[in-house]
This record gives C-alpha cells, structure tokens and sequence, in this order.
C-alpha cells in the first residue's frame, strides 16, 4: 500500500500529468497504470515519474490517450 500512496503522490507532482485521470494497481512491485489521457506526452510523463519511485520493479501501461478532435 505505500508504493502505491508514493506512486500517487509523485503522479500529483509532476506538472505534466494530471493525477486524477490515472488509475494505479500495484502487485508485488509490478505496476499498472490504467486510464485516459489527452496527449502522448503525459502518458509519457506518468510512466517515467512512476518509473522514478523506489520499490517499482515492472510497468504494465494501460493508458489510453484521447486526442482532441480525435474521432
């Protein structure tokens, strides 16, 4: 449970990602980061400011990116 509240707490610092539209599973150190962001960037972003927490073993990204206009 701690890697995870440190997992969510680094999403909220980080400027580029907007924290409340990614989900996190974490299971033996594995980590699951689910949801919709809007540009690749910032799926990106989440994905390296989780890779900078200690504990993370393995990243599963299962962020869907929503572009604007996108049909």
């Amino acid at each position: 449970m701690q890697l995870k509240d440190d997992i969510l707490a680094e999403l909220k610092w980080a400027p580029d990602v907007n924290e409340t539209e990614v989900g996190v599973i974490v299971k033996d150190g594995v980590v699951t980061l689910t949801g919709h962001l809007s540009s690749y960037a910032e799926k990106y972003a989440a994905g390296r400011a989780t890779q900078r927490v200690n504990g993370v073993k393995a990243l599963a990204m299962e962020i869907t990116v929503n572009l604007p206009n996108s049909n």
